[in-house]
């Protein structure tokens, strides 16, 4: 059944790409090169650190490996459970995408001259010289090229080889082909994305393969699973409250990403020599992989360097299709507004590439399909039962809708997770009321100061391995200088549910001693039950 069949399908992509990203168990990436802030990425996503070397954000060998003896995505690129949603077309417009796809076209052009009955190979399973220039020249490329096409069409099983009984092996049309030459909606995404996998494990591997004693000087296998699966993780938004940051990757930072994770670790002068010598001979290996890429209908390139590398629709529903192979919750956004959840709107608020203004309208259109009131009801009811991470942003959100959301706010300090959140909204919004509507609310409770503080600190401490002056970053954002004390005194009987893992991390990573130490007696201090009233703050603070 095609059923069958496609889930066969993608668990043959999620194979190819498993074993692409595999060759990291041997080697690191120098740099995770994002335009974005560090801190709240790794709160965010659980994204390993942004601003250093991230040797041991990898798996070393044996570690990294799923329930049935494969390579997790999930463990080699250090990810969280659930990752940012993403909105996806009908399966008829993703099917549509994947037929339109001109290196489809070229796939299927080599099937049809290899035909049912297939062709000859050599022992090393490659065609003879003839029929490689037969082939090229039916399809209108070069023999150069044959060889990207025939790695994809074999590593992907768009070509099997069937050895005969009177001898020799033969190259047949395989699963893949077969599926696709089906031609219904269904299973057409599902065998493009078989050779996605295929084009981002083998591309920079027929390119080496075309001069192996230069290759020989670099690590170009696995970086385009590698660098394509970090642009999935790239397209975000930061859950700051009141600000939002560039999602995605520039080609500039791409081709970076590409040419690091080649030249190995240490950067050394030998390995940049043989970088420059590899681009001079035979081009930039990022801009090979993104060509392809793109004639796969795989992403976007710019025109500029400065510009953002975009994933397609069809290679975003791809991505997700692995992580979701993998345990990694990555929520399918609706297209309607009106059926959007709240919990759908933070989830298009922080991962979704579109710009600022796209957003606002989408948000705009959701708020006005719910009313006001409703919108910001269900905002704030989805915020205090969330993480911190999502607590922010639909806090976020709920203050873009104004005044009308003040009875919203009102019934939200009744909520510890939101109480010090609706004191700051509703003593902002008393200014744009008369003074006997809605009355001032300037002084927060130290509990709830604690409860705000720790739902910033918490998206630096979220991390198993976090930066040292990522953490020192968020805490003095969240923690007044002079009130550190005080605040860890608070921190340490609140019922926040990250208390004890923020009060762990600041005590063994914070680069300040004292600051350490601070964190570590408050720790020791936290009752296992709920936590006790918080003291009032001395000092005429």
């Amino acid at each position: 059944m095609a059923v069958d069949s496609d889930a066969k399908l993608t668990d043959l992509a999620a194979e190819i790409l498993r074993d692409a990203v595999q060759v990291y168990d041997r080697g690191d990436l120098q740099e995770w090169i994002v335009g974005c802030q560090p801190v709240l990425a790794a709160g965010a996503m659980g994204m390993f650190p942004g601003s250093r070397e991230v040797a041991g954000s990898f798996p070393a060998a044996g570690r990294g490996d799923d329930a049935d003896g494969g390579v997790s995505l999930r463990a080699v690129f250090g990810v969280p459970g659930r990752l940012p949603g993403v909105r996806l077309p009908p399966a008829a417009e993703l099917a549509r995408q994947a037929r339109s796809a001109p290196l489809m076209a070229r796939l299927e052009a080599l099937a049809g001259w290899l035909g049912p009955d297939g062709r000859p190979v050599t022992r090393a399973d490659e065609l003879s010289a003839a029929d490689a220039a037969d082939a090229a020249g039916r399809l209108g490329i070069s023999p150069g090229y044959l060889a990207y096409l025939w790695e994809y069409a074999l590593t992907s099983g768009w070509f099997e080889l069937d050895d005969r009984p009177r001898g020799g092996t033969w190259a047949v049309p395989g699963q893949t082909a077969l599926r696709w030459a089906d031609g219904d909606d269904a299973s057409a995404p599902h065998a493009w994305a078989v050779i996605f996998a295929s084009v981002l494990a083998c591309t920079l591997d027929v390119a080496a393969a075309a001069d192996p004693d230069a290759a020989r000087k670099l690590n170009l296998q696995g970086q385009g699973a590698a660098a394509c699966v970090r642009l999935f993780l790239a397209r975000r938004r930061s859950p700051r409250p009141g600000r939002t940051e560039r999602a995605g990757l520039s080609l500039a930072e791409f081709g970076e990403l590409v040419r690091y994770g080649a030249m190995g670790d240490p950067l050394s002068s030998r390995a940049r020599r043989a970088w420059d010598a590899w681009v001079r001979e035979h081009g930039d290996p990022a801009r090979v992989l993104l060509g392809e890429l793109a004639a796969l209908g795989a992403v976007t390139v710019p025109d500029t360097d400065v510009g953002l590398v975009g994933l397609t629709p069809l290679a975003q529903w791809a991505l997700r299709e692995q992580f979701e192979l993998d345990g990694v919750e990555v929520p399918l956004i609706p297209a309607d507004p009106a059926r959007m959840s709240a919990a759908d709107l933070a989830a298009l608020a922080e991962g979704v590439t579109e710009s600022e203004s796209e957003f606002e309208a989408e948000s705009a259109a959701w708020v006005a399909a719910r009313g006001p009131v409703a919108a910001a009801r269900d905002l704030l009811a989805f915020a205090a039962g969330s993480g911190a991470a999502e607590r922010l942003i639909a806090v976020n959100l709920t203050r873009r809708i104004g005044i009308d959301a003040n009875l919203a706010w009102r019934d939200a300090m009744q909520r510890p997770e939101l109480r010090g959140y609706a004191r700051i909204a509703l003593s902002v919004l008393a200014s744009e009321l008369p003074g006997s509507t809605l009355p001032l609310v300037l002084e927060p409770s130290p509990d709830d100061v604690t409860w705000v503080a720790t739902d910033l600190l918490a998206l630096a401490c979220g991390d198993e391995d976090p930066d040292p002056d990522q953490v020192a970053a968020q805490f003095s954002e969240a923690v007044p200088a002079g009130e550190e004390s005080w605040i860890f005194d608070l921190m340490s009987r609140n019922s926040h549910p990250d208390v004890g893992q923020v009060l762990t991390v600041l005590g063994r990573h914070h680069p300040d001693r004292r600051v350490r130490r601070a964190a570590q007696a408050a720790a020791r201090h936290r009752p296992a039950e709920r936590a006790e009233p918080a003291p009032a703050r001395s000092g005429g603070h």
